[in-house]
């Protein structure tokens, strides 16, 4: 699939929680490669109630391409995963709304 950087939309097959099964949807590469990972965090079109860790994504806010709907990036959903396993680069999210989800991790980590 080639290289990936942060800040590139990727589909991927997103574990459920329980790791008993996956779904194919967008997430959001949020490190450089490391080796053969990436770490990766979630995209949704569904608003969870009440998930104080959704930040909109505008289909409109991505460059490069975009996502079909507007959605939102679960900043709560994190996970480490073999870069192997994307299986297609969509679009890139500008630099603004990157850092946007960056402080948003932090806020979680340092509660």
């Amino acid at each position: 699939m080639g290289s990936f950087t942060k800040g590139e939309i990727v589909l991927f097959p997103f574990p459920y929680t329980d790791l008993k099964g996956s779904k194919l949807r967008p997430c959001l590469v949020l490190s450089e490669e490391m080796r053969e990972d990436i770490l990766l965090c979630q995209i949704t079109s569904q608003r969870i109630p009440k998930d104080e860790y959704c930040i909109s994504l505008l289909k409109n806010e991505t460059k490069n391409g975009s996502l079909k709907i507007d959605s939102f990036i679960r900043a709560n959903m994190l996970f480490t995963a073999s870069k192997n396993m994307c299986e297609d680069k969509l679009c890139k999210i500008e630099t603004k709304k990157y850092s946007d989800v960056v402080l948003m991790i932090n806020k979680i980590i340092s509660k």
